[in-house]
């Protein structure tokens, strides 16, 4: 049986260039699952307003992480593909898609399929499920396959926020770069921000507030992505007995007040206003890291923090290719091989 692993993360631009950041915004921005709305606002909203007007920002800041010819997602999830397929030994061939900047699903599709697979495994990178993330990359991998003829199975693994390996490797990870994390006055979980709109599209007729998202996960909310992220934080604050009372959970990356709540921005300005001296921020919406956790988190929130009267902040990278995340995935897809 040959079968092919294609794991799938969202995308980055080619370069720093201005143009290969307003053709990623582009391709990210313009997809129903990305932005819920009608295709023709949609499509003028982004290729008329955002794409060009964010374009230069965006650019200014894609250069301070690009270096010798790679952005840091790029170069991490490609270790981390190699590194699996080692790993794998022979159990599945590793192929990286992304759903915009480079590396298309769709393209991806193409190669995979004149390999003669006789099974296909997709693996969105995202722990938690949301509509612009796992949402989108699936819709790639089936409209990459509409028409085609010798289809083989498809099997796409969970979300995996609550799945033990990868909890196990999570908290692993983070004690490695916080081994005092308990000398932490407090300890936030950001989680990348999306429309409140979003949520409520896991729950038609009912709003987070009504089903208690932020307090439990069920089975009118098992797919909504606040209820996900609050069990998240909950679990790993648990296995790394930290109190309930020391952990946040916020939300970064906004573009609107009508996001989910509450900002990680605004959650940290207030920690330090209010004589909090010391935070860690972790981002566990990511398992590599990218611009929103390396300059967005990393710098600007340092930023916030200090300026408002903090003093000691610490960030903890993101899974990346670490020995220990690899060898706990390959037990996560090993159902699925």
């Amino acid at each position: 049986m040959k079968t092919a692993l294609i794991i799938i993360n969202y995308g980055t631009p080619k370069s720093a260039a201005r143009g290969d950041v307003a053709r990623y915004l582009r391709q990210l921005l313009d997809d129903k699952h990305v932005m819920t709305m009608n295709a023709v606002g949609r499509k003028i909203l982004v290729n008329c307003i955002i794409a060009p007007f964010r374009a230069g920002k965006s650019a200014k800041m894609y250069a301070k992480i690009y270096q010798n010819g790679e952005m840091p997602l790029k170069k991490y999830t490609t270790e981390f593909a190699d590194r699996l397929q080692a790993m794998l030994d022979g159990r599945a061939d590793v192929y990286v898609a992304m759903t915009a900047g480079y590396n298309l699903v769709k393209d991806v599709m193409d190669v995979v399929l004149a390999g003669n697979y006789h099974k296909i495994v997709v693996a969105p990178m995202f722990p938690q499920y949301t509509e612009s993330t796992w949402g989108k990359a699936l819709d790639d991998v089936f409209a990459a396959l509409k028409g085609r003829f010798n289809v083989p199975p498809v099997h796409c693994i969970e979300p995996f926020y609550d799945d033990d390996d990868y909890l196990d490797a999570f908290c692993g990870h983070i004690m490695e770069h916080l081994p005092h994390i308990e000398d932490m006055e407090r300890i936030i979980f950001s989680y990348h921000g999306i429309p409140i709109m979003h949520t409520n599209l896991a729950h038609p007729g009912h709003t987070c507030g009504e089903l208690g998202c932020a307090e439990a996960v069920g089975n009118d909310n098992k797919l909504c992505y606040l209820a996900q992220c609050h069990a998240e934080t909950r679990m790993v604050a648990s296995r790394l007995n930290i109190p309930p009372d020391k952990c946040l959970t916020a939300f970064q990356s906004r573009f609107s007040d009508r996001w989910v709540q509450p900002f990680t921005d605004v959650t940290v300005s207030q920690l330090a206003q209010d004589g909090i001296k010391s935070i860690a921020v972790i981002t566990p919406s990511f398992t590599v890291d990218c611009l929103e956790t390396i300059v967005e988190v990393g710098e600007k929130l340092r930023e916030i923090f200090l300026q408002n009267g903090g003093e000691k902040f610490a960030s903890v990278p993101c899974l990346n290719a670490s020995e220990r995340w690899i060898e706990k995935f390959c037990r996560i897809i090993a159902k699925s091989l």
